[in-house]
C-alpha cells in the first residue's frame, strides 16, 4: 500500500520500456500502468534488500547509480533533480565512511528499503525528464539491471529449479557465492561493483544508441547467469 501511495502521490509513470506490447498498455491503460510501475518499484526495493548485508555493497552500488543520474540531469539542465541526486549522494557517501571497509553502522531492512525506493523515484523522474532528449529506457534498464535481476532471478530460481516458496530467504544469491570464494566483504563488494561499473561506463558512452543498450542489457544478464553457474558448481 505504501508503494501504491508513492506511485500515485509522486505521479510515477513509465511511458516506455521499448517493448511494443507493454508500451501499448502503458499508454492506453492507467490501471496497467499503475500496477506495472508498482511491481517495478517492489522488485527494485527487494533487490536492494537482497544485496544489503555486505559491507559497502549496496552503498557503493547506489553511489554509482546516483552519480550517473546526477551526470545525466546536469547534462540536460534538470537542476532540481541534479540537486536531489547530489543530496542523496552526499548521504550515501557519509554512510559509506562508517560502513566500508569496516562496519560501524548498518542499513538494516528499513534502510535498504528506503534506498531502493529513493533510487526508483529518482530513476523514474530522470526518465520522465529526459524522454524528449532520447535517453532510451534501456539505458535505465542497464543502470538498474543488477538490483532488479537479482530479485527476478532469485524468484524464478526458487520456483522452477528449487521447487520452494520464493518468499523464503536463502544464501544462494550471487554476492553470497562470490563471498564464498573470496571470504571477505571487501573483495566481494569491489569485484561485483567493478564488473557493474564497466558495463555502466559503456552504457554512458553509448547512452543515445538504443541498439547497443539493448545488447548491453542482454550481456549484463548473460554475465550474471554465467558467473552464477560457475560459482554454484565450484561451491
Amino acid at each position: 500500500m505504501i508503494i501504491f501511495f508513492c506511485v500515485k502521490f509522486f505521479n510515477l509513470t513509465i511511458y516506455s520500456v521499448q517493448i511494443y506490447g507493454i508500451d501499448k498498455f502503458l499508454n492506453s491503460s492507467q490501471v496497467f500502468s499503475l500496477i506495472f510501475v508498482t511491481l517495478c518499484i517492489i522488485f527494485l526495493i527487494n533487490g536492494s534488500n537482497f544485496i544489503d548485508g555486505f559491507n559497502g555493497l549496496l552503498a557503493i552500488h547506489s553511489i554509482i547509480i546516483i552519480f550517473v543520474l546526477s551526470l545525466i540531469n546536469f547534462y540536460y539542465e534538470n537542476f532540481e533533480l541534479f540537486f536531489l541526486c547530489n543530496l542523496f549522494l552526499i548521504c550515501l557517501i557519509i554512510f559509506l565512511i562508517f560502513n566500508f571497509p569496516n562496519s560501524r553502522i548498518f542499513l538494516g531492512n528499513s534502510g535498504s528499503y528506503l534506498i531502493g525506493l529513493i533510487l526508483a523515484i529518482l530513476v523514474i523522474f530522470t526518465s520522465q525528464k529526459t524522454q524528449y532528449h532520447k535517453v532510451y529506457p534501456f539505458f535505465f534498464a542497464c543502470l538498474l539491471n543488477y538490483i532488479f535481476f537479482e530479485t527476478f532471478f532469485s524468484f524464478f530460481r526458487k520456483i522452477f529449479y528449487e521447487k520452494k516458496n520464493p518468499l523464503y530467504p536463502d544464501k544462494k544469491h550471487l554476492h553470497m557465492l562470490v563471498f564464498a570464494k573470496f571470504k571477505t566483504h571487501v573483495k566481494t563488494t569491489l569485484v561485483i561493483n567493478f564488473f557493474y561499473l564497466v558495463t555502466i561506463l559503456l552504457a554512458l558512452f553509448f547512452f543515445k544508441n538504443s541498439g547497443f543498450l539493448k545488447i548491453l542489457f542482454i550481456v549484463q544478464i548473460v554475465l550474471y547467469i554465467t558467473f552464477y553457474l560457475i560459482l554454484v558448481k565450484k561451491k
